[in-house]
């Protein structure tokens, strides 16, 4: 729980919930650098690197492309974002499944 608070505060500045979870679980996975080197090429490449679905998580599945870890932004080289990327999905899917039960 201590990491998870840290996580959350390291990420404060996101100021949606929901999307900050999303970075929270994926730096609980990869760590916050890997998850800080995609939100970094999220920016460069202009996509928004406070959101996850659609741009943050598409640059965590680029960071074992030598053509992405590479780069000056990059500050933790490569890493195999497809587990981070699978990890958070995985925990929101099952959580939408929780949430559904708990409504009927």
């Amino acid at each position: 729980s201590k990491l998870i608070n840290q996580l959350n505060t390291h990420y404060a500045f996101i100021s949606n919930a929901d999307e900050r979870l999303n970075f929270i679980l994926a730096a609980y996975n990869a760590g916050p650098g890997h998850v800080d080197d995609a939100r970094a090429l999220a920016k460069k490449y202009g996509k928004n690197p406070n959101v996850w679905l659609g741009n943050v998580d598409t640059f965590v599945l680029k960071m074992s492309d030598s053509q992405y870890y590479n780069q000056p932004e990059v500050k933790y080289g490569y890493f195999r974002g497809g587990e981070t990327y699978d990890y958070v999905n995985s925990i929101r899917a099952r959580w939408n499944e929780y949430k559904k039960k708990i409504r009927n």
